[in-house]
């Protein structure tokens, strides 16, 4: 896992519930972080996108209470997934909704895991209850593992604590322990290979999950 690292944080967007989530988190954390913002939009010429989304899929919206956040918005091609992987190489923080407009049967969508798993920086999939995602609870969570990676886990979570003024609370993962709730971010142990409590807390996860890579 890399240490801590500032850098511009990256978000893909398709326009759906969970797409426009993803945006809203991730602007403002970059707004509250002071950091640069790069959303890549799902593209109509690619995507079979619902007809009523507006031109922008609704990106400026989204991004409209943050006048002065330095955002660049690009199109994510043919391959989002590929393009978002690519992206993340230069990024210190990708931000995805747990799914799409393509529904999935689990939690959490196949492209969104797949970059959990092997995105070149921490990632956050942004999923749960609205008060989770929108920071209500005032509380973040480090779920930690038996991965060796405790202090690296609860460092990212006491840097987002301390930026969103909010309690940190640390949690061991125990056998067949729910993943903790009343938070608003549990983070969470990517390694090499996301391991059975990292995919549990993806696909069920009252909150948003950040898993440290």
């Amino acid at each position: 896992m890399t240490r801590i690292r500032p850098g511009r944080v990256t978000v893909g967007t398709d326009g759906s519930y969970w797409g426009r989530a993803a945006l809203g988190w991730a602007a403002r954390h970059a707004h509250r972080a002071g950091l640069e913002l790069d959303v890549f939009e799902a593209d109509r010429r690619f995507e079979d996108l619902p007809a009523d989304l507006p031109t922008d899929i609704g990106t400026g919206s989204v991004l409209r209470p943050y006048p002065l956040l330095a955002a660049r918005i690009r199109s994510s091609g043919a391959d989002a997934a590929s393009m978002l992987l690519s992206a993340s190489g230069e990024s210190g923080l990708l931000v995805l909704g747990c799914r799409g407009q393509h529904k999935c049967h689990l939690g959490v969508g196949r492209n969104a895991l797949r970059l959990a798993g092997s995105a070149k920086c921490d990632v956050v999939i942004v999923r749960g209850r609205p008060q989770a995602v929108h920071g209500e609870f005032r509380k973040v969570t480090a779920w930690l593992g038996e991965d060796g990676d405790d202090d690296v886990v609860v460092a990212r979570a006491k840097e987002f604590a301390k930026l969103t003024r909010s309690v940190l609370e640390v949690e061991r993962q125990r056998a067949a322990a729910p993943v903790p709730e009343g938070t608003d971010l549990v983070v969470i142990g990517g390694g090499a290979q996301l391991g059975l409590a990292a995919r549990t807390a993806l696909h069920h996860a009252m909150c948003p999950v950040y898993v440290v890579r």
